[in-house]
């Protein structure tokens, strides 16, 4: 549903080669005045979103299968969110929900208890998905009073100095900011197309659970282990989808050590896996469940949500923040809620047809190592040869970009940042869909000619 205003924008539709005049001009100034640890991925100064195209500052028009890293899953501004927001607005911006409660953030805890997994029926919001993760882990540690925490080497799980202590990837997230918070276990994740054991699956019964449950149980970390944490689907470490069976292994650890499973599901959650949340792919339950990005649909906000036990352990006052569950963000959650379960059935025309397209490359494309996913998150990853499956960033990069100068907003990902990543909006219609995966198409085919691969 359209805005009122809308300017109806169609695309993709490229006017002047990107980056424009204008767009230059900005990212001079940029230059000038913002960190340089804040690094822009690709150069097109945006004035104007909306459903699943952007439009920048030099006219052109693009079609957006990143929506903001995964968080406008329902596609840019959609009206009913607007709406939402503004009412809100008109009433009151921000009151710090510890000083006196609001409508919104208590009928949004209500409903995140209605559509979480099992029994978690407690929610704490914050500002993000990161100063969730970082929650949840003073929540877990509150209630097992242990120190240990587990996670995955390819994972990712924010930029807060918690949050890159927990993200295996050194470059860009941990250079320079060592030494980082101390009792974490970097664990391998079941990433069969580079098995770490050199097994495969299902043969090898999967093995590297087991060699987590060895971790665990060895000192120093025997039975001193507060969390497990980890995304159902790899993210950041390339859309990797662990194999039927994983999560359950993985549960059954953590309940015969009596550690606290959280779910992160800042990426993976409200939609993106055919699912609600990505744990759902799993006949799972976990004890705490973070959500961001999708929870709503570009507003800054993140939650915790987990079983009454665990939630109830930390004391009065030892939770929270000024701006957490701001009344407007949690406005916008609520309707962000109804629009994910309207888009659902969607995502099965959407992994239909992905999935034909991109096995289809990898029959064409000698490049095209690998190709999996869950429901509308989909990855492909690019090799030098089938063979070899040597790491190709620069080639990835190339795509990108070469999609970017044709119309389409894509993102790069990987342990190696070898994977093409789709993040396409959960509502797009299979016409535009299929003209995106035209576009990269073409990007491959003409990337991989001119590096003669």
């Amino acid at each position: 549903m359209a805005n009122k205003k809308s300017m109806k924008l169609k695309g993709p539709k490229i006017v002047v080669e990107p980056p424009g005049p204008k767009t230059r001009a900005m990212l001079k100034r940029k230059e000038k005045c913002v960190t340089d640890g804040i690094k822009i991925g690709l150069p097109a100064a945006l004035e104007y979103a909306e459903g699943p195209f952007m439009r920048d500052v030099d006219g052109n028009v693009y079609l957006d299968f990143t929506v903001g890293i995964g968080v406008h899953n329902c596609g840019h501004r959609p009206a009913e969110m607007v709406k939402a927001c503004k009412d809100q607005l008109d009433k009151f911006i921000h009151i710090c929900f510890m000083v006196s409660p609001y409508e919104s953030y208590i009928k949004l805890a209500e409903e995140m208890t209605r559509i979480c997994p099992g029994k978690l029926t407690k929610s704490i919001f914050l500002n993000s998905g990161s100063e969730a993760v970082e929650n949840a882990l003073k929540i877990a540690r509150s209630y097992t009073k242990k120190k240990w925490i587990v996670s995955y080497r390819s994972s990712f799980h924010g930029r807060t100095f918690m949050d890159i202590s927990l993200t295996g990837k050194e470059k860009p997230y941990r250079e320079g900011f060592h030494p980082l918070m101390p009792y974490v276990q970097h664990v391998d994740f079941a990433y069969c197309y580079r098995c770490p054991l050199s097994l495969e699956h299902p043969s090898c019964g999967l093995a590297c659970v087991e060699s987590i449950r060895t971790v665990i149980e060895t000192s120093p970390l025997a039975d001193d282990v507060c969390a497990f944490v980890g995304e159902p689907v790899q993210g950041e470490g390339g859309f990797i989808p662990p194999p039927p069976g994983y999560w359950e292994k993985i549960r059954k650890i953590c309940d015969d050590n009596g550690i606290v499973l959280i779910d992160d599901e800042v990426q993976t959650g409200f939609g993106r896996t055919g699912k609600m949340f990505g744990i759902q792919n799993w006949n799972v339950v976990p004890d705490l469940l973070v959500s961001g990005k999708g929870l709503s649909l570009g507003m800054p906000l993140g939650g915790v949500t987990g079983k009454e036990e665990i939630m109830a352990s930390p004391g009065p006052a030892s939770l929270g923040g000024t701006f957490g569950g701001n009344p407007v963000c949690c406005a916008g959650a609520l309707e962000s809620i109804k629009l994910t379960r309207k888009a659902l059935p969607n995502t099965k025309m959407i992994h239909k047809v992905e999935k034909k397209r991109l096995n289809e490359w990898k029959k064409e494309f000698e490049i095209v190592g690998d190709v999996r996913g869950l429901g509308a998150m989909m990855g492909i990853e690019l090799v030098r040869t089938k063979a070899g499956k040597e790491p190709i960033p620069e080639i990835a990069r190339n795509i990108q970009l070469n999609c970017h100068k044709k119309g389409l907003y894509i993102l790069t990902a990987g342990s190696f940042g070898n994977v093409i990543r789709l993040h396409p909006p959960l509502v797009i219609q299979q016409g535009l869909l299929e003209k995106g995966l035209d576009i990269i198409e073409s990007a491959i085919a003409e990337e991989s000619k001119k590096a003669g691969l």
